[in-house]
């Protein structure tokens, strides 16, 4: 009983230790994200923290395909966690379809504006891709396979590559292609394409996070969220990172 006991309370100790650590960091980014300087300057420090947050996400996500059986964190969860957000606030997600349409399937695409003119094209590198390399043979075979010979084409590759663009995030969440663009990313060359973007801006009206969760502003109830731990942190960060964006009246695309 003794032994279990200790052991409890050692777990209870681990966990408030870990809260204020991911209480300590976040306080971090939101200092750079409230800092002064005009709004170009905090568009900047906002793109380059974004950069910096999705890069180590890919780079962790690839080396625990290497290490860990049974699968590593799925990246692509953080558009799911904003999707949860939305369905939790009863707010409708705006969505914008960029790509040809057959008129019997435009039923399947009820409430997406659809953009005719076909995917949006952008250099691989351009905006940080939050990218799913779960597979480690093929982390490893892409990079060898991506090259100077074959650079990667988003054109060429267009029936694979699922890229969407979250507003007002500023990123691109991949669910198709993942290691081929990884591989893309890291050699610098080759352009790919974005087929969706999803608006999320009416989010914060009502949700904001704190660091260690999401919260209602109406209340300050937390949202249970039930994700990867580092996940909902990463996806918290990169959320307020999106409110300074909106704040600053920033819009990549129209």
């Amino acid at each position: 009983m003794i032994d279990s006991l200790s052991k409890f309370i050692g777990s209870f100790f681990r966990e408030e230790k870990q809260n204020d650590d991911y209480t300590n960091r976040f306080h971090w980014y939101l200092k750079q994200l409230e800092s002064g300087g005009d709004t170009n300057k905090k568009i900047e420090t906002v793109k380059n923290i974004l950069a910096v947050i999705v890069n180590y996400l890919n780079f962790d996500e690839a080396i625990q395909s290497f290490e860990i059986e049974g699968g590593p964190q799925d990246n692509s969860n953080i558009e799911r966690i904003y999707d949860a957000l939305a369905y939790e606030a009863n707010v409708i997600i705006n969505m914008s379809v960029y790509r040809n349409i057959h008129p019997d399937d435009v039923k399947y695409y009820k409430g997406c504006a659809i953009n005719g003119d076909g995917p949006i094209s952008l250099q691989v590198n351009e905006l940080p891709i939050l990218l799913n390399p779960w597979h480690p043979k093929r982390v490893i075979d892409n990079l060898s396979s991506i090259n100077d010979q074959n650079i990667f084409d988003g054109k060429q590759y267009n029936y694979n590559i699922e890229n969407n663009y979250l507003y007002p995030m500023d990123i691109v969440v991949c669910h198709g292609a993942n290691h081929s663009q990884f591989a893309a990313r890291i050699h610098h060359q080759g352009h790919t394409i974005i087929k969706q973007s999803r608006d999320y801006s009416p989010l914060y009206e009502y949700i904001y996070f704190d660091g260690m969760s999401f919260k209602k502003i109406i209340d300050d109830s937390e949202i249970d969220i039930k994700f990867d731990e580092k996940l909902v942190f990463y996806a918290g960060v990169i959320f307020e990172c999106g409110r300074t964006l909106l704040e600053c009246s920033y819009k990549r695309f129209e």
